[in-house]
């Protein structure tokens, strides 16, 4: 079944090509051991991971994506995967709509308390992962918000720089000069 996920996910990531970045790529920690990356559906979320994974200078056997979407994930034992992932050289493992998975929240502790692992999830929501096991201590979560208008532009091709709200109060005249 590995194997199986490996072609998959190589195949994914051959065919991937945004190179449209959110802003919120730039501030994510991605040193962290389980990164729980949330947002409403649409966001971006699965873009993001699989730009994560494309930029990761990791080998492409050492890491891994998979979905709890895919039919075959929910006969597994997610737990087992990874580490049989782990037996074979994996470091980094990817699971997006993570909350389709039944009884992710074990799964997840055990990945995290007895693997190396790094691993990222995304979902809709992690309130209920976290009603499941104690992940809050463990789990550096990110909340990835809908397309804002000025990322908007940028895909359009316009670039406009980020200023806060003090910045635009002082500095008004010279933000709008420019």
């Amino acid at each position: 079944m590995l194997l199986k996920l490996q072609n998959r996910f190589f195949q994914l990531l051959k065919n991937f090509n945004i190179s449209y970045k959110r802003y919120i790529f730039n501030e994510i920690d991605f040193s962290d051991k389980l990164i729980g990356i949330i947002g409403a559906r649409g966001v971006g979320k699965t873009t993001l991971l699989l730009q994560y994974l494309k930029d990761s200078s990791l080998p492409l056997n050492k890491k891994l994506y998979i979905s709890a979407e895919f039919l075959e994930i929910s006969a597994l034992g997610l737990f087992d995967l990874a580490e049989e992932f782990e037996k074979k050289g994996g470091e980094l493992l990817v699971i997006d709509e993570i909350h389709k998975y039944k009884d992710i929240a074990t799964h997840l502790k055990a990945i995290y308390d007895m693997t190396n692992l790094k691993v990222v999830v995304s979902g809709s929501s992690l309130l209920q992962i976290y009603k499941e096991a104690d992940l809050s201590r463990r789990v550096y979560e990110i909340k990835v918000p809908v397309l804002s208008f000025r990322e908007f532009l940028e895909i359009k091709g316009y670039k406009f720089d980020k200023y806060s709200i003090d910045d635009i109060i002082s500095n008004h005249l010279r933000i709008a000069k420019n």
